[in-house]
């Protein structure tokens, strides 16, 4: 049996997600022996240098996050994957997130929401944060809009709460109504203070959108927090596989182990529809709730007051889509909520959202992601 360290913050959903992964790879291929690091109130001077704490140890293999002397816990030639991608040791496998593609689906569902003033909340000190920063940044452009945003500087020993008076100055001066991507679901949590403290209305003043969808945190927040979800619990899965290639004295040649965005999830934090157009609003509500029944463009039309020409138009104007296309996203967006509970099968789901028997909601899926619904459960889960 193979022993097998990991140091992972568990107190966060990334971390939480992670070891979900390792359990589930665990369980069905490895049987590893797991040690983990002390809780931090359980350590001692001894057990707080992880270098000296694997030399007692002695795995045969490492899953670490939050390694400041990375190098030295290298000259141990114990085979190790990074569990975070920025300060990593070249040649050694690392998660690192699709900053690119999270950026791209922020930007594109704050358009959804018919939003064209945006803005990104981060820290300046993170590299990640930044990535995203710039990324988000360069998508919006193409879409022709600008960002604003606010790059915070956590003090040592004061922390972020502290500049609650700037963040909400800064809240206040942005015009209104803005979608705002944070880097994370702590940032976002904290930017919903600052709402709170402003007066600021979410969502309607301020929409705003987490990234990592740490459910628990995303869940206790008001308004309930929208968040990007990740695929953490596959790549979780992957650095396992890689692990235990290494632990067997096998080459890796791809040191990067992708996260990648899987969807929004939609919570109170941006539930609104930025748009004048009251024929637009009301089609856009008629198709978001009623992803349950099998609705067609023509029953779109027939909630609003005016031509179908005119509202394909004013539809498309508004959201860059068409009014099918919007229909399918919907219902893709729910299906995909839905697969994410293992209790149901896809015949219940089918069932739920319209779809007359479970083939014909499988076909439809396939067309549409390029995979059987349960072959994307079994790899976003």
């Amino acid at each position: 049996m193979k022993k097998v360290f990991v140091q992972l913050e568990s107190g966060r959903g990334y971390g939480r997600d992670l070891l979900k992964g390792i359990h589930e790879y665990n369980n069905q291929f490895s049987n590893w022996e797991i040690i983990f690091e002390p809780a931090y109130y359980l350590k001692d001077s001894k057990s707080s240098d992880l270098s000296k704490l694997i030399t007692l140890i002695k795995p045969d293999g490492c899953i670490l996050e939050n390694i400041i002397n990375m190098p030295t816990v290298a000259k141990h030639r114990i085979p190790f994957v990074q569990a975070c991608g920025f300060q990593h040791i070249d040649n050694k496998p690392y998660l690192m997130g699709n900053y690119d593609a999270d950026s791209k689906l922020a930007v594109n569902y704050f358009i959804s929401l018919g939003l064209r003033k945006l803005a990104f909340f981060g820290e300046k000190d993170l590299e990640w944060s930044n990535k995203r920063n710039t990324s988000f940044k360069n998508h919006a452009n193409l879409m022709g809009i600008d960002v604003f945003d606010y790059s915070a500087k956590v003090k040592s020993r004061k922390g972020l709460r502290h500049n609650f008076e700037e963040i909400t100055a800064w809240l206040k001066s942005l015009p209104k109504p803005i979608g705002i991507l944070c880097c994370n679901d702590d940032f976002a949590r904290i930017l919903i203070n600052a709402c709170s403290i402003g007066g600021l209305k979410i969502p309607y003043e301020i929409a705003i959108l987490g990234i990592d969808n740490d459910e628990l945190l995303c869940n206790l927040t008001h308004p309930k927090l929208s968040s990007i979800a990740r695929n953490h619990i596959k790549a979780a899965f992957n650095a396992c596989k890689i692990l235990d290639r290494m632990m067997n004295n096998e080459i890796i040649e791809d040191y990067n182990i992708p996260t990648e965005p899987l969807d929004v999830v939609e919570r109170t934090s941006t539930d609104t529809i930025a748009c004048k157009d009251e024929e637009v609003i009301k089609a856009l509500h008629y198709i978001r709730n009623n992803t349950h029944l099998n609705i067609t463009v023509t029953d779109v039309v027939k909630v609003t007051n005016i031509s179908r020409r005119s509202l394909h138009s004013r539809f498309k104007e508004v959201t860059k889509t068409t009014i099918h296309d919007e229909i399918q996203l919907y219902k893709l967006k729910k299906f995909k909520d839905l697969l994410r509970n293992q209790n149901l099968s896809i015949k219940e789901i089918a069932y739920s959202l319209g779809f007359d028997d479970a083939t014909h909601i499988s076909r439809w899926f396939s067309a549409i992601e390029g995979v059987p619904p349960m072959k994307w459960r079994h790899e976003n889960i």
